[in-house]
């Protein structure tokens, strides 16, 4: 039985690849996992964070490595781009879940913190420091990211921001009463990454 992070990547892969390669690829991928790519010359994990991390991007890495053998890099990074984001958008739906404005409303100022910061403990790729928690706002700031540092060292540093991606589809696209303005990430370069995160009225309660 496929997770559904996969499953979302081979419903992609039919459209991009047609259904016979996009098999023979998904079964690449899954052997190359196996086999340990793409972190296999790394040290071993640091820490139980960073060992999520690594099964969170590594099928992405592989894909790409493999895809560069049948296409260009240009068309690699969109196909891998369409994954990631997919992926991401189906993660955050079913580890984060909703934040609704009216819900944070209702507790009190250690509540709220409590609940809010208990969602930002699922980020477990990023350090956060939390700068605002209140009805209408959730503002953090990313300090260290692992997935920058692991896409470059294993070469493919130009696959580092399309991880940052799926977080606009997520907040904004399927929160739908949720904006998040991001002015920079650490993988286009910067030091941070600040998250703001707007809360409306949801139109659907």
């Amino acid at each position: 039985m496929f997770e559904p992070e996969e499953r979302a990547a081979l419903d992609i892969l039919r459209d991009e690849l047609g259904l016979l390669r996009a098999i023979q690829v998904g079964a690449q991928v899954q052997i190359r996992r196996a086999l340990g790519e793409p972190f296999d010359d790394l040290d071993e994990p640091t820490s139980h964070d960073e060992a999520l991390s690594r099964q969170q991007i590594g099928p992405a890495i592989v894909l790409y490595r493999i895809l560069r053998r049948r296409m260009t890099r240009d068309e690699a990074l969109e196909v891998v781009e369409r994954v990631v984001i997919e992926g991401a958008v189906v993660f955050l739906s079913n580890t984060m879940g909703r934040l609704r404005r009216r819900e944070l409303l209702s507790m009190g100022d250690q509540e709220r913190s409590q609940f809010v910061r208990s969602k930002g403990e699922k980020f477990f790729n990023a350090t956060l420091r939390w700068e605002e928690i209140s009805e209408d706002e959730v503002y953090f700031t990313v300090t260290h990211c692992r997935f920058p540092a692991l896409c470059e060292a294993v070469g493919v540093p130009e696959l580092a921001p399309l991880f940052c991606k799926g977080d606009f589809e997520f907040f904004g696209g399927v929160e739908s009463d949720v904006r998040l303005e991001r002015p920079h990430t650490i993988a286009e370069g910067a030091d941070t990454c600040p998250f703001h995160i707007y809360l409306t009225e949801s139109t659907d309660e």
